[in-house]
């Protein structure tokens, strides 16, 4: 593009929306405004490109990745090859408002849609045929966020499944006991010379997971709409915690049905008897005591318990004659956690209710795998509540879950078996 033809579009394209601003239509307007910042954006990127271009003539001869490198100005790189055309979420959704009810097409909308190249039937310029695909970046981001943000999710082992597929399968241990054998079966043993011995292996098995749907849907008014800034925050604010809230949830006690297996409804999972004569909805020394030693592992596990169980914690003691020293350490300082037998205590209401069980847990989270793929699939359109005059957002995305171990594991010279997740059973 020379600069004289440059100049000619840039100037038609400001004269037709003067008119439109004459007309009083201020959405038409601004259409075009966007159109003449577009075409600015593409002539300075070019105008850049042909001044590396011409700097390159007197330059030494360069590799081709090296010339690719200077010829792409920085802001029109994409490195991750997703489309990131609105400067935030608000914007976008601004965008779509205006396509479906002046019918002023937004280029940036198609260019979306085409990247997540819909199923038949989906239009991306008439919006009662399909919603609009909400800008990947935005969608990725609130599956980052609630994935770093929780108390329980950072903790998880977490894996993202590729795009071409919907279940992830592996072989792991199987692996009951280790009294007198590792790995479900390998054994070693002493021999005299020339002596043989029996041959043993690892006993194998296949496991397999697929991907679950979450989703949810919200509304918000028009009015609403209108503050784009504001609903930006606010809708990606809440999904964040949705979509965090959901997976603790599953993580702790989902039963597999639909959705992840919680450590809680796993086969490992050990409950602890109260002591006899023990109060309801009580926790004493001896429950601490015994749930953690029946942990697999006692240095990579965690205290995870409902807040009403916090109380309880605060007035416990270890019984020394008639009185008693404190067992419950709180957190010292902001950031730190309180512990209990020097492990950590992190509180979630997604726990059992104070004296039912599972209230209390012994867990090891980073034995529970976590599996997605991708962000978060959203979409949005005006038509679903049309005449309520309330917008629809949706929000899909896959995961699944599920506890390392499927049964616990026994040791040698005993006959205690041990989990990942300890529990306390109801203490009524």
């Amino acid at each position: 593009m020379n600069r004289e033809k440059y100049l000619e579009e840039r100037k038609a394209l400001l004269v037709e929306a003067e008119s439109f601003l004459n007309e009083s239509k201020l959405d038409e307007y601004n259409a075009k405004e966007v159109e003449v910042k577009e075409l600015d954006e593409k002539y300075e990127a070019l105008s850049k490109a042909t001044a590396n271009m011409n700097a390159l003539k007197d330059a030494q001869p360069i590799k081709n990745e090296e010339v690719k490198e200077i010829m792409i100005p920085a802001e029109v790189k994409n490195e991750d090859k997703k489309l990131k055309l609105f400067k935030n979420f608000g914007e976008q959704l601004s965008a779509i408002k205006n396509q479906t009810t002046t019918g002023v097409v937004d280029e940036r909308l198609s260019k979306i849609q085409k990247e997540f190249n819909n199923a038949t039937g989906m239009n991306t310029q008439v919006g009662s045929d399909g919603g609009f695909a909400i800008q990947t970046d935005f969608a990725g981001m609130m599956l980052e966020t609630a994935a770093t943000s929780g108390n329980i999710l950072p903790l998880v082992d977490r894996y993202n499944v590729s795009d071409n597929a919907d279940s992830v399968r592996w072989v792991d241990i199987d692996e009951t006991s280790v009294a007198t054998s590792v790995f479900g079966g390998v054994q070693v043993y002493w021999a005299s010379e020339a002596g043989t011995v029996t041959a043993t292996k690892p006993k194998l098995a296949e496991k397999e997971m697929k991907l679950n749907k979450l989703m949810g849907v919200a509304y918000t008014t028009y009015e609403l709409d209108a503050h784009s800034n504001f609903s930006s925050d606010l809708y990606t604010r809440a999904f964040e915690k949705a979509i965090q809230r959901e997976l603790e949830a599953t993580i702790i006690a989902g039963n597999g049905v639909g959705k992840p297996l919680g450590f809680q409804k796993g086969g490992d999972t050990i409950s602890i008897a109260k002591e006899t004569g023990q109060a309801a909805d009580t926790i004493v020394y001896e429950n601490i005591v015994k749930m953690y030693n029946r942990s697999i592992n006692k240095q990579g596990s965690l205290w995870v318990v409902h807040p009403d169980v916090q109380e309880q914690l605060d007035f416990m003691s270890f019984p020394v004659g008639v009185g008693g020293v404190p067992v419950y350490l709180g957190a010292s300082s902001q950031g730190t956690l309180a512990t209990i037998k020097g492990r950590g205590v992190i509180e979630s209401d997604h726990c059992a209710a104070l004296g039912d069980v599972g209230d209390i847990n012994f867990m090891n989270l980073s034995e529970y795998m976590l599996i997605t793929k991708g962000g978060t699939r959203q979409d949005y359109s005006i038509h679903v509540q049309f005449l309520a005059a309330e917008n629809c957002f949706r929000f899909i995305f896959f995961a699944n879950g599920m506890p390392k171990r499927s049964s616990t594991l026994t040791i040698k010279n005993s006959s205690n078996a041990r989990s990942n997740c300890v529990q306390l059973a109801a203490r009524a």
